[in-house]
């Protein structure tokens, strides 16, 4: 296996050297009050401590959260091991895989979950986290409760839920690159016991980290705006009503890009005609009721969503005027989960059952320009795609557990998945205002899939539980807008099989917890993504490919004060069977894409009282991201890289000031590479050191 060169290790050691220092004459023996605490999760739609669930997920409190800075699921990634994010270009295109599965234009591998409702395009997916409770990363498919496109893992967020206590508090932060930062947040009770008020909102907004030096301007500049209501009603102790609403406003440079081997020599600097932009509005609701009765307990999530996207960029990245692209897409999901669940007791047998349905609907308009000799000698030409796509599904899913000789769990899950899928696709064609032709599509598609669990796990005590079992996951087909043969039209779903083995355990009187799982996963009908001489892309059924390895998450108290948190997974995922009749090559033996050989995080935390009102805080990661490959044709590789990150602060009951600093040695590598038939590779610097400072209010 394959390390990168050490970074700083003068820092690292004397990282060491002062975690000893502040654990000397510290006896872990005699430290009574030092214990983790549980941590309770709803990854399987019943609240549990996440000891106690038999599969590899990493979860993250609000604590953990705010004092990791985890802001963008690109932060979250780089402390889940074997989760990796491609996040360039936009905040539209973030390639998310998990165990070497993942997406680049097709449906996504990862579910997307806000308070249980389901984000279906992942071109929403990236979007400012703030107020958060909890954050859960499920690895591996979760086809039997989460359904459709989860074949690779389910990624869960839960936001602030208001109550009886007031909380209000204001975030504001300054940074380089003109960072300003804010965040807002009020809950409260309007009737004590029976209706609550929760508000949150943020703001952000930066200069571009990339120059463009030949239109002498920064490229990709962010700024957004997101806000989110929330009134809570409870009118018994058994009834629980929720309604959400929130919003997003997003306006930003787009598509940093360049040459791949002038970026090498000189990170962040391009050079091409045409400024590009990205903007993003949208919007969601949701009405989550729950209603416990002795048999059983009820829940019922009814969900609306929408987007509007629209990218506008410089397609050939470099001086010339040769093609420009514009996109817009309008997006809405109307999703309604309905499902019953045992009460909460000791009994041997815990059950669920429930139904979910959906509709969905995709407008998308591209127009490409092409100047004048490009694609017609001696003429412009403009292709204008537009599509109408609707899909509509439903879901009926049970999972039970069943207790024998009080410590061996044995679980069963089925869900059965249906969909039906509507296309109507135009292409056409002019130059110079006249027609030169163009295609029109209209097809239809259904597609189903049975997706069972089976897992078995026994408590060999009440710190150590070791489980196994074999799941199935399952991605959507689809459609190809463009293609150089009718049986590229459709596309197939794809389907996956995951066996896992593992186990978690707690030590030392609880101050230390060690999870560990080896897992197996076989893809068939692999979904590829090929590229048409056009500089079009196609999806195919094309392949077969395997991933196995390893993941493990430790926490750990040193002693008073000081935390060691560190998480570990390795991925080996190649293609068994691949065979690209465009390119006239076979890959059958390559590595996947975008699979990193290993990835790890290590953070140290430290915590003193330094007066009876104010105690010093401080938090030191080293993140490392093993070698992986681009393409397919493995040509296009990323070597393993490391990344710092350190905060320092000063706290107290209402107040908190904290300086911080991301990639703090500079350290330069590629968020995204990639190459067209004829024409040299094209790639995006990674983000460059960013600091600053965050004054944190509680009232």
């Amino acid at each position: 296996m394959e390390m990168s060169r050490p970074v700083k290790p003068v820092l690292w050691g004397f990282v060491a050297l002062v975690a000893v220092f502040l654990c000397a004459g510290t006896v872990m023996a005699k430290e009574k009050t030092l214990r983790l605490e549980s941590v309770m999760v709803t990854a399987e739609k019943r609240k549990a401590d996440l000891q106690d669930i038999p599969s590899s997920i990493s979860a993250f409190s609000e604590t953990d959260i705010e004092d990791a800075r985890i802001q963008t699921i690109q932060d979250l990634s780089r402390l889940t091991p074997n989760m990796y994010i491609a996040n360039w270009g936009i905040r539209g295109t973030s390639y998310v895989f998990i165990r070497g599965i993942g997406a680049v234009n097709n449906e996504p591998a990862v579910g997307y979950y806000v308070d249980g409702v389901g984000y279906m395009d992942s071109r929403a997916f990236d979007s400012n986290l703030y107020d958060i409770e909890r954050i859960e990363v499920l690895r591996g498919p979760q086809g039997t409760l989460y359904g459709r496109n989860s074949l690779a893992g389910v990624i869960n967020i839960i936001t602030q839920k208001p109550d009886n206590e007031t909380r209000m508090g204001v975030d504001l932060t300054a940074g380089n690159y003109n960072n300003y930062q804010g965040v807002a947040r009020l809950a409260l009770p309007l009737v004590q016991d029976r209706l609550f008020l929760g508000m949150a909102g943020n703001f952000e907004s930066r200069d571009g980290y990339t120059e463009n030096d030949y239109l002498d301007q920064d490229v990709d500049n962010h700024q957004a705006f997101n806000g989110r209501v929330r009134m809570r009603f409870t009118p018994t102790e058994n009834l629980d009503i929720t309604a959400n609403i929130d919003g997003e406003k997003i306006d930003d440079g787009a598509f940093p890009l360049g040459r791949l081997e002038a970026l090498r020599k000189r990170p962040r600097h391009i050079a091409y005609d045409y400024e590009g932009s990205y903007k993003r509005d949208g919007w969601g609701s949701s009405l989550n009721v729950a209603y416990g009765t002795p048999w059983f307990k009820l829940t019922s999530i009814t969900a609306f969503r929408k987007f509007d996207d629209s990218a506008d960029n410089d397609q050939d990245f470099t001086i010339l005027p040769l093609i420009t692209a514009d996109e817009t897409i309008d997006d809405e999901q109307f999703t309604q989960e309905l499902r019953f669940a045992s009460p909460n007791s000791n009994s041997d047998l815990k059950w669920l059952a429930g139904f979910f349905g959906f509709n969905k609907k995709k407008k998308h308009n591209l127009h490409l320009g092409f100047a004048p000799g490009v694609a017609i000698p001696w003429l412009p030409l403009d292709r204008v795609t537009d599509s109408d796509l609707t899909t509509s599904g439903m879901a009926f899913f049970g999972q039970a557990t069943y207790t024998l000789y009080e410590n061996l769990d044995l679980t069963f899950g089925l869900r059965y998945d249906y969909e039906k899928a509507d296309i109507d696709n135009v292409m056409t064609m002019k130059s110079n205002g006249y027609s030169l032709g163009g295609d029109k599509m209209s097809e239809s598609e259904n597609s189903d899939a049975f997706l069972p669990k089976l897992q078995i796990a026994y408590h060999w005590t009440t710190g150590f539980m070791s489980y196994a079992g074999v799941s199935r996951g399952y991605r959507s087909g689809g459609f190809n807008t463009a293609y150089m043969d009718a049986s590229d039209i459709h596309f197939d779903p794809e389907y996956s099989w995951n066996y896992e083995i593992g186990f978690k355990s707690s030590w030392l009187d609880n101050r230390l917890k060690v999870n560990t799982s080896l897992f197996f996963i076989d893809l068939e009908d692999q979904q590829v993504v090929q590229l048409l001489p056009s500089a079009d892309t196609v999806i195919r059924n094309a392949g077969k490919s395997r991933s196995m390895g390893m993941e493990m998450d430790l926490i750990a108290i040193l002693c008073k004060g000081l935390t060691l948190d560190a998480g570990f997974g390795y991925t080996d995922a190649e293609y068994r069977e691949y065979k690209d009749s465009l390119a006239g090559t076979d890959y059958s033996g390559n590595t996947t894409i975008m699979a990193p050989e290993y990835t790890y995080n290590l953070g140290l935390e430290y915590r003193k009282d330094l007066s009876k009102t104010w105690g010093f805080f401080a938090r030191t990661e080293l993140i490392g991201i093993g070698p992986f490959y681009w393409n397919d044709a493995n040509n296009l590789k990323q070597d393993a890289y490391q990344l710092v990150n350190l905060n320092l602060g000063l706290e107290r009951d209402n107040i908190d000031l904290i300086l911080w600093s991301r990639n703090l040695f500079d350290e330069e590598y590629e968020a995204v590479a990639f190459e067209f038939p004829g024409s040299d590779p094209v790639g995006q610097s990674g983000d460059p050191l960013t600091f600053g400072v965050t004054l944190r209010m509680r009232f």
